[in-house]
């Protein structure tokens, strides 16, 4: 019996409240009605009221935080937005405000989440790396962009043919992922983007993006030979050569940190430098640098001069024996090497196409050698019989001890056999 008389009570004081209200002007939250899904390039209307007593109501029209338009209406009279839609950033969430005149009463209407319909245009394709210049197993990630376009479909293409989702390439809509690149990944993409708009299909392509997959060039092997010399310049001609590394590749010749040429190796690994150098002993000091767009690879810095250095096989040598000579030289050289023999009884000279020489005779003498007129070092082969004097000493030493020692034991036998007889 006392809730029952509990609630009449509530209720009658609910409806004096409210009365009471609406008789000192009191603002309700306003409500907004108008469009949620509009097509771009249209024009609608929103209109927003709030039910209040007071005789003037400011209204605002909200965009997220941003006001699109502000305007004073009479009551009962509702406001009356018309909103453009020229792109899709104009689509958000809409919502009024309402303002009692004299500013004290603010109330706010719930909001309408309006989409922009817009048929599918402008469309690109970026890369990452950007270029699409990939190392082989590296990671590719491209990205498919329109300017705008609602609901959109997209398709990928390779090679003008179309791309679907496999273990080795990830689609998702406007992304295509490849984890791991290889030489079968090399070609032209491009995408095709799509949507229905106003029961009509649009739909558009971007163009190709050529995707290059390489094997980055190992540091380069560099040679040098001398092709021509006369009294002013030596022609040298300087081979730079990296065994890995997807051609093209770019050689650079530095002579002493000095630049001195580019050459571009695009069916041959192989890159040639013709340089031509002021007469000299000491022609410097080469160094070949590599790339094929990845990070640049050196050789060895190689010191080429004109001297001739010769050694032998065994060092030293042993008279009598047979020995094999080496005639070297810094840069690469196919011949003719000079072999000399300087002895007693004459000289002689030989000519070969290689750095050896096997020696078999035993005359004592000199042996140098000579490559572009540059005589090297001698290497003196001693004669036999000095070589063997100490021995044919120790010999005969040996043997007149042993002649002593004969003699000797003979003296001995005999001594003691006339001891013999004598005693008989």
């Amino acid at each position: 019996m006392m809730g029952i008389k509990f609630q009449i009570l509530f209720l009658f004081a609910s409806v004096r409240y409210a009365a009471y209200q609406e008789l000192s002007g009191s603002l309700l939250n306003p409500t907004i009605q108008g469009p949620e899904r509009v097509n771009i390039n249209d024009t609608e209307t929103y209109s927003c009221i709030a039910k209040t007593s007071t005789s003037l109501v400011m209204y605002g029209l909200y965009r997220e935080q941003t006001l699109v338009e502000a305007k004073n209406v009479s009551t009962p009279n509702a406001a009356n937005f018309s909103v453009s839609f020229h792109s899709e950033s104009d689509a958000g969430s809409y919502k009024c405000k309402a303002e009692s005149a004299d500013g004290d009463q603010v109330k706010y209407s719930d909001s309408i989440d309006v989409t922009v319909l817009a048929p599918v245009l402008g469309i690109r394709i970026n890369s990452i790396p950007d270029p699409p210049f990939l190392e082989v197993n590296s990671k590719l990630t491209l990205n498919c962009f329109i300017k705008q376009g609602s609901n959109v479909t997209y398709q990928w293409y390779f090679n003008e043919q179309e791309l679907l989702p496999s273990p080795s390439v990830r689609i998702n809509q406007s992304s295509l992922v490849i984890d791991h690149v290889n030489f079968n990944n090399m070609g032209n993409y491009n995408c095709k983007a799509s949507n229905e708009f106003n029961m009509e299909t649009f739909s558009i392509n971007s163009s190709s993006i050529e995707v290059t997959v390489k094997v980055p060039v190992s540091n380069p092997e560099i040679t040098a030979e001398i092709t021509f010399i006369n009294h002013e310049l030596v022609y040298t001609s300087v081979s730079c050569l990296s065994h890995k590394g997807s051609l093209p590749i770019i050689y650079t010749l530095y002579r002493d940190s000095r630049f001195l040429n580019n050459y571009t190796a695009q069916s041959r690994r192989k890159g040639q430098f013709l340089v031509p150098v002021e007469y000299s002993d000491h022609l410097g000091t080469f160094k070949c640098k590599a790339m094929n767009g990845f990070v640049s690879k050196y050789s060895q810095g190689l010191v080429v001069d004109l001297a001739v250095n010769m050694t032998s096989d065994p060092d030293p040598l042993i008279p009598g024996h047979e020995f094999t000579l080496n005639c070297r030289v810094t840069y690469k050289h196919q011949g003719p090497y000079i072999w000399h023999f300087v002895r007693p009884g004459g000289n002689r000279t030989k000519s070969t196409n290689k750095n050896q020489l096997i020696v078999t005779s035993t005359e004592p003498g000199r042996y140098y050698c000579s490559v572009n007129e540059k005589i090297s070092n001698w290497i003196e082969v001693p004669g036999q019989d000095s070589s063997l004097q100490p021995v044919t000493i120790a010999v005969s030493i040996a043997v007149i001890v042993l002649l002593v020692l004969a003699l000797g034991l003979i003296c001995y036998c005999i001594a003691h056999k006339a001891n013999r007889f004598s005693i008989a």
